[in-house]
């Protein structure tokens, strides 16, 4: 059975509202998801520096730990030219397990090479 898992500086900061925006998008998503890794998009922000932050729950349906190091990711947003960036987690997670994750894409991990995982907002 797919579990919720908060990074522990998450669980002590996340607002009570983004909690539960975040597990109910869980609820729903288990549901229709099946196998694999998926980055699911729940929401985008901009930074002082302009940089897009994006935040995922990271589904791992494989009873595995999933590991991203140095994986490449796309962000599509509506009408714009997907953007390219590379990412590493300090961590893996667990099998059967998903994760709320915010990705920055700034000018300093841009890049050409072909994407392994897509956010589609």
């Amino acid at each position: 059975m797919q579990k919720l898992f908060f990074e522990p500086a998450w669980d002590k900061a996340i607002a009570p509202a983004d909690r539960k925006k975040i597990m109910d998008h869980f609820k729903q998503q288990t549901k229709q998801l099946q196998g694999g890794a998926h980055l699911s998009f729940l929401w985008n922000a901009r930074n002082h520096k302009g940089e897009h932050l994006i935040t995922v729950l990271i589904h791992n349906f494989e009873d595995i730990n999933f590991c991203l190091h140095n994986t490449v990711i796309s962000y599509y947003e509506q009408g714009k030219q997907p953007v390219n960036a590379t990412f590493s987690l300090p961590w893996e997670i667990a099998g059967n397990t998903s994760m709320p994750w915010t990705f920055i894409f700034s000018e300093t991990n841009v890049t050409n090479t072909d994407p392994q995982y897509a956010i589609w907002n």
